[in-house]
C-alpha cells in the first residue's frame, strides 16, 4: 500500500513512499492519483501537523450543487480485504456545532457494489450534532435494511486537529471495523481502539479499491452557510494492509 507522511503532498508522495519533497508541490496529482474538484477549492498549503511541511486545504463554494467536491483520490488499493488507513482532520475554522451541517470527508470505495449500486464501503462525515462537531461513520453491512451501521463520535479536540484511523476487514458476516478518533497529539495503541463494529456482512463489496479524502456530499445547510474560504484541513494520510499506524 502507500505511506503518505502528509495529508496531501507534504513529505512523502502516495506513489513514491519514502521520497521526500523539498517543498509543497503546486499539483496534487501526483502524489495522489487524481484531484477531485467541482465548485470548490483544493490545494496544498505549507505548515502541516506534527511537523509535516504541508497539509491539504479544502472548501466548497457557497450555494454550490450537491455534486460539489474538493478532494483527492488514491487508486493504489487492489481489492484489499484488510485495509488500514489514517488521516488528520481539522475543522476548527468552521462552525460545526449547528445540526444539519454535514459533509463526507473520507470515503472507502469497494471493488464490488451492494444492492442499489452503491460502491461506498465506509464513509466518514463531519457533522454538527447541535452542540459539538462530530464524526459519523457509515459502515457497510448488508444485514441492515439501510446497508450501513452508523457510529457517531464527538471530536475530542473541538478547537483543533484530530487523528482518525480505521482497521477494516471485509468478509461474509464476520467483517469488522475498528476505529480510533483522538486528539492529534494523543498516543494510540493497536489494542485500544475508540470502538469496534463487528459481524459485518460486507463481502458484497469484495475489497477496498479506492479511497477519497476531502469534502463531498455536503448537506444543503453546509452549502448555504459555508463559503470557499471556510476551510477544512487534512494531513498525514497513510494506508496499509496489516500494520497498525498509530501515533
Amino acid at each position: 500500500m502507500k505511506t503518505l507522511a502528509m495529508a496531501v503532498v507534504g513529505l512523502v508522495g502516495f506513489g513514491a513512499a519514502g521520497a521526500a519533497m523539498a517543498q509543497c508541490p503546486t499539483s496534487l496529482s501526483p502524489p495522489w492519483s487524481l484531484t477531485l474538484q467541482l465548485q470548490g477549492t483544493v490545494s496544498s498549503q505549507t505548515g502541516g501537523y506534527d511537523s509535516t511541511p504541508c497539509r491539504l486545504r479544502t472548501a466548497l463554494n457557497q450555494n454550490s450543487s450537491p455534486a460539489a467536491k474538493a478532494g483527492v483520490l488514491d487508486q493504489t488499493p487492489a481489492s484489499e480485504t484488510r485495509y488500514r488507513a489514517q488521516f488528520i482532520v481539522d475543522a476548527s475554522g468552521i462552525t460545526l456545532t449547528a445540526a444539519n451541517r454535514a459533509a463526507t470527508v473520507f470515503n472507502v470505495i469497494g471493488t464490488g457494489t451492494a444492492p442499489g449500486g452503491t460502491g461506498n464501503l465506509v464513509q466518514a462525515f463531519l457533522r454538527g450534532n447541535g452542540t459539538a462537531a462530530s464524526l459519523r461513520f457509515l459502515v457497510g453491512d448488508t444485514n441492515q435494511g439501510s446497508l450501513y451501521q452508523i457510529v457517531d463520535v464527538a471530536l475530542p479536540n473541538q478547537a483543533g486537529a484530530n487523528r482518525v484511523e480505521i482497521d477494516l476487514t471485509v468478509a461474509a458476516g464476520t467483517g469488522s471495523m475498528r476505529y480510533w478518533v483522538t486528539d492529534v497529539a494523543t498516543s494510540t495503541s493497536d489494542g485500544s481502539p475508540t470502538g469496534t463494529v463487528s459481524n459485518l456482512a460486507n463481502s458484497v463489496w469484495t475489497g477496498v479499491d479506492q479511497v477519497v479524502l476531502g469534502l463531498a456530499g455536503a448537506s444543503t445547510f453546509w452549502r448555504q452557510n459555508f463559503t470557499n474560504t471556510n476551510y477544512v484541513y487534512f494531513d498525514q494520510f497513510d494506508s496499509r494492509r496489516q500494520t497498525f499506524i498509530g501515533n
